[in-house]
């Protein structure tokens, strides 16, 4: 945990253990600190007087011990805040807290303490699934062989910290399994499938190769007019599926499919008021019709109601124009292609019918057979639709070719078991060499020889011992001051969770990677890769503790439109896509607090109301925020304000620890034991203010209430789901006004960002913590504040931006030691 996260002490435990050490080791350093401590603090916590139990004067610290020293900087960070003194008691002037700040800093950094070391860090479920595509040169994103690991345990919500990464009996029986899994799908045997062809050319090739309910045999088209999902997760709805026993091979399978959107916004307040379910998507007619391509396990049916399936594309389709859309998708043996309107209406295809024939007699037709009778509904089904002008997606051909391979035995195949003509010896070396990411030496090498030589399945064999290694499975990060190779390791899967390339490994080979000049030019290379969104991804979800938005996901009764208008899909869009667009333009930290845009797509606009910004489902894109500020920078956005609720209702105590906790990195103290905790949405005849307002007369609460409840009252106006709001439940008037601690007022959310902005000391200081937690693989501590203080104060220079802190934290010290 982060040094200041890891006490949770109070102020008074803290001048506890400091006081007097301090008064007694700081005479003659320029500031009278027997009177700032005399004037400001012993007269609550002297001989007199010892609120909460405590007295101050008659204490030691021990400067050695850094336990003490991370409380003496916890004391500075309090001062130099401007949290303590409190604002009701005497306060020094602005040059007397300066300089006794510098002092407290000057006896901090006199006092050596050495950063703790990184712990054995083993390669967590994404990297390790990361490593094998490129290491095999497999694909991994439809068939993922770690879905057979446990997850990751997490500390401050990274799941990539040496501390909590553990090793199990049954993780290393795991490895062996996805050991040979990875080898089963990198390895190729016999001749080279030959590759065939199916297309909806005529009805009897469509009845064979294809399969799309509700349809007319008859025609030489398919149409689509029903969402995919019935709900979320519940994938039973109309889907057009290549029916045949999936893929014949694993293998490349290029698809054309050439689609039409026709009758968008037609009969949408018709069929609307026919929605049975809450938790049903809904039709928006605003929207372009949205062409989904997904890959499905094998065995799919209509019947599962939650299906194994990957989301290829989704694509916007212009209105009445016909588009060719070219795919070319790996396929796992047995795994099959579907496509769907993504947006289309709730309904199945007799409901359908029934609204938009009313007179269709469904008696006269019960003596046929089923077969003959869903025929005959697809008909007059198919008609309908085409006579009202429905909204649908009609395909109009389609073709699939497969299995095909750049070059056969694949290369994936070459990689695992080498060439034709190669040495045993020399293969094993190369492979070894890049599982290991770095050179190996004779004696490793000979182990994994002899085993491929005396293995019935030779060098298989020893393919399968290295991937199981703990030089693969660990990082290798020997030396305090860490070699090249470690450097190239530690950077690589700090921006994309993989192993290192050849230019990172060829730097390496050359001892160039202590070179800020070299470090600098390969983060901006990286970060250019589409593999830097593993970072991006990775790093915000731990960061604002986005896994809140899953465990305690919004109930999906109360706020059903969370779930049927895709806001969860929308939220983690727009929080992703807004610290890369900071990343990728190297724009200020600041705008992490408040910014005059955001990146939407067109869900989330509507649930911002701002209709209009946005005109496609599938594509996110900057808006400008010029007339609604309340949704500039993290605190605006709705997968904050999603994982800072509980899923039900809102309370500003959450929201204020959540705040506290990932933006400013000053988290409370645990609260005492035996403290009755108002309910988080108590609003009977006392408000909610009214109710923390009675609760913070509790002395022993009100040192952190006074710090947490003015943050998480400035949200109050975003309810669980980040809707805006003026009024609560019961009727009530909300109140988002606020004091902090140092006595300056707010009267919303755009009073409390001014704030927060006048002073982003804390802030650069967490952010910088967190990205160095990340990078390094281990928790911060006060032996590395004068790192994070230095890197800090360079954010707060002008034209200092988010990308050139990654530039920062890269070339640190911090970074460069185990």
């Amino acid at each position: 945990m982060r040094f200041v996260q890891k006490i949770r002490v109070d102020l008074h435990t803290i001048l506890l253990a400091t006081l007097s050490y301090f008064i007694l080791t700081t005479e003659g350093s320029g500031a009278d600190t027997r009177s700032f401590f005399k004037a400001h603090c012993i007269q609550c916590h002297g001989p007199e007087k010892q609120k909460g139990k405590l007295r101050l004067d008659t204490l030691n610290w021990n400067p050695k011990d850094s336990h003490d020293t991370e409380t003496w900087q916890a004391i500075v960070d309090r001062i130099a805040d401007g949290e303590m003194p409190p604002e009701d008691e005497p306060q020094p002037s602005a040059d007397e807290k300066t300089e006794i700040v510098n002092v407290l800093r000057k006896r901090i950094s006199s006092v050596s303490h050495h950063s703790k070391k990184v712990l054995l860090r083993r390669l967590n479920r994404a990297q390790y699934r990361n490593t094998i595509r490129d290491l095999l040169n497999i694909d991994v994103s439809i068939a993922d062989p770690t879905e057979l690991f446990p997850a990751d345990d997490k500390l401050e919500g990274f799941d990539n910290l040496g501390e909590a990464l553990q090793m199990s009996d049954f993780l290393l029986r795991q490895y062996l399994k996805v050991a040979r899994i990875a080898l089963d799908q990198a390895t190729f045997e016999g001749d080279q499938p030959g590759a065939e062809t199916y297309t909806l050319a005529t009805t009897k090739a469509r009845a064979l190769n294809y399969k799309a309910p509700g349809n007319d045999p008859d025609k030489d088209y398919v149409v689509l007019y029903q969402s995919d999902e019935r709900a979320p997760g519940d994938a039973r709805g109309q889907n057009f599926i290549n029916c045949r026993e999936g893929a014949t091979h694993d293998g490349w399978y290029e698809f054309t499919f050439e689609v039409e959107s026709r009758g968008r916004g037609n009969l949408a307040k018709e069929l609307g008021s026919y929605a049975k379910r809450d938790d049903y998507p809904i039709y928006r007619p605003e929207d372009l019709h949205r062409f989904e391509i997904y890959a499905t396990a094998p065995n799919a049916t209509s019947q599962i109601q939650t299906r194994p399936r990957r989301l290829i594309a989704a694509i916007d389709l212009p209105d009445n124009q016909k588009q060719v859309v070219h795919r070319r998708i790996w396929l796992p043996k047995a795994w099959r292609v579907e496509v769907g309107f993504g947006n289309g209406f709730a309904y199945n295809g007799n409901t359908l019918l029934e609204i938009l024939d009313p007179k269709f007699d469904w008696a006269a037709h019960a003596q046929l057979d089923k077969r003959k009778q869903r025929a005959l509904v697809a008909r007059s089904l198919i008609a309908q639709l085409e006579k009202h002008d429905a909204p649908r997606i009609i395909v109009h051909r389609v073709e699939e070719t497969g299995p095909h391979y750049d070059q056969w035995p694949p290369s994936s195949h070459e990689t695992a078991l080498g060439k034709s003509g190669e040495s045993l010896e020399a293969h094993l070396r190369a492979f070894a060499t890049r599982a290991f990411r770095r050179p190996v030496d004779d004696s490793q090498l000979a182990r994994y020889v002899t085993l491929a030589k005396e293995s019935h399945e030779g060098i298989r064999t020893a393919i399968e011992a290295i991937l199981c290694s703990p030089r693969f499975i660990y990082l290798y990060e020997d030396a305090d001051d860490l070699d090249d190779h470690a450097i190239a390791s530690r950077l690589s899967y700090f921006l994309w969770n993989t192993m290192p390339d050849k230019s990172l490994i060829a730097d390496a080979t050359k001892h160039k990677l202590r070179n800020p000049q070299t470090l600098n030019a390969h983060v901006d290379r990286m970060l250019v890769d589409p593999k830097s969104d593993e970072f991006v991804n990775s790093f915000v979800w731990a960061w604002l503790k986005l896994q809140n938005t899953v465990e305690m996901a919004p109930d999906p009764m109360k706020f059903f439109e969370y779930h049927r208008n895709r806001i969860n899909e929308g939220m983690i869009g727009e929080t992703t896509g807004f610290f890369r667009h900071l990343l990728t333009e190297n724009l200020p930290i600041r705008q992490f607090i408040d910014s005059d845009f955001t990146i939407l797509n067109a869900d989330l606009g509507r649930h911002y109301g701002l209709p209009g910004t946005v005109n496609t489902t599938a594509g996110y894109r900057k808006v400008s925020l010029n007339h609604a500020g309340i949704r500039g920078g993290l605190l605006g956005q709705t997968a904050v304000l999603t994982a800072s609720a509980n899923g039900v209702d809102t309370s500003p105590v959450v929201r204020g620890i959540w705040i506290l906790e990932n933006l400013l990195g000053t988290p409370p103290d645990l609260p005492p034991d035996n403290v009755e905790i108002p309910e988080p949405d108590a609003r009977g005849e006392l408000t909610i203010r009214q109710l923390y307002a009675k609760h913070r007369t509790v002395e022993s609460c009100n040192d952190c209430h006074k710090k947490i409840d003015p943050l998480g009252f400035a949200l109050e106006n975003f309810d669980a789901i980040g809707n805006w709001r003026t009024k609560y439940e019961s009727g009530r008037s909300i109140d988002p006004s606020g004091r902090m601690p140092t006595g300056e007022s707010f009267r919303d959310i755009t009073g409390l960002k001014k704030i927060m902005l006048r002073d982003l000391d804390q802030f650069s200081r967490n952010l910088t913590s967190k990205i160095l937690t990340y990078a390094t693989g281990r928790t911060m501590e006060v032996a590395d504040r004068p790192e994070i203080d230095r890197i800090a104060k360079r954010l707060n220079e002008k034209g200092v931006g988010l990308r050139d802190l990654v530039k920062l934290v890269t070339t640190s010290q911090t970074f460069l030691t185990k």
